[in-house]
């Protein structure tokens, strides 16, 4: 089957490698200045935590940087496995005119993914993804490598929602792949942001010190519990845990996932946060205007976002998605 990717960072690259070790034909749409690069090949490394790093390559079938172009093709599905802030433009419609009836793939997480999408596709063509991997590009710390890899957490499989004859066959061609993947519903993407990226916030206002974030989890617990009230209501979902339950259970995170993670986990985070900076700005502040529209508590959803540093240009980084 032909599948499409559109974005090669760390994120495009790993799923392309994973679904073509099954059925699938990895194609990509990117920007012009990594094209050459991605006809070359694309090399991903997989680190585990008991064993040695399993690296494989990946060469594309075609490699397109203009959406028009993609016509040529009729795609099993289209993954966007690009962030929230590129949703927005011309391209996004030159796309959906190219693609037809393919099945759509993509990150949901801001309140804003899926109406943009929607303005687009018929919801029905929609699938929306949770990834169960971190990602990177690029070495981190004493990593020898300088491709991308990633780690797979316990438990971490891939989440798909959307109208089972579109899920099916995507989780069938993951599962073929020895990718774990299974059926979630829609909503759960943004439901889980929005207690998962308080936290990433403040860890940067911490200066990415895990410890330091540990010490005094209050104003984000405060945040992720409003924005995972505030997502609740906009998307029609059971309400969230008691905060002090969020709390417990993202505290137990950030102390096993350093022991767990073959890699140095707050150099991840760093480059990560980092390079979706306004991604995450944007999300505090949609939660935030969102949650006044309807009279619910704001209060660490702002403090988190007053207190953000300013954005930072890292050019040297390696990218994350």
């Amino acid at each position: 089957m032909d599948v499409l990717i559109v974005g090669a960072g760390a994120l495009g690259q790993v799923y392309g490698a994973e679904l073509a070790r099954g059925t699938a034909t990895i194609s990509y749409l990117v920007k012009p200045r990594q094209a050459a690069q991605l006809r070359d090949g694309v090399t991903v490394t997989r680190l585990h935590r008991t064993r040695g790093p399993a690296t494989t390559t990946l060469k594309p079938a075609r490699v397109y940087t203009d959406p028009a172009a993609v016509a040529d093709t009729g795609w099993h599905s289209v993954w966007l496995m690009v962030d929230s802030t590129a949703l927005h433009g011309t391209w996004l419609r030159s796309l959906r005119e190219a693609v037809g009836d393919s099945t759509v793939v993509a990150f949901d997480q801001s309140l804003g993914d899926r109406p943009a999408l929607a303005a687009e596709w018929p919801e029905d063509q929609l699938v929306a993804l949770t990834v169960g991997v971190l990602a990177w590009a690029g070495p981190l710390g004493a990593e020898r490598h300088d491709h991308t890899a990633y780690y797979r957490p316990p438990g971490g499989a891939t989440i798909l929602a959307g109208k089972p004859d579109r899920v099916t066959p995507l989780r069938d061609a993951l599962e073929a792949a020895r990718t774990p993947a299974r059926t979630g519903r829609v909503g759960a993407g943004p439901a889980l942001a929005a207690q998962n990226v308080p936290y990433l916030a403040a860890l940067e206002i911490a200066g990415w010190s895990m410890n330091a974030l540990r010490a005094d989890t209050a104003t984000a617990a405060e945040a992720a519990f409003e924005a995972a009230t505030i997502v609740a209501a906009e998307r029609g979902l059971p309400a969230p845990p008691h905060r002090w339950a969020l709390d417990r259970r993202m505290r137990a995170t950030l102390r096993i996932l350093p022991v767990l993670a073959p890699f140095d986990v707050e150099t991840f985070w760093r480059v990560h946060c980092t390079k979706i900076g306004p991604q995450t700005r944007t999300m505090l502040r949609d939660w935030a205007e969102a949650g006044e529209r309807r009279g619910l508590p704001t209060t660490g959803l702002r403090a988190l976002a007053a207190a953000m540093p300013p954005l930072a240009t890292q050019r040297s980084q390696p990218e994350t998605m």
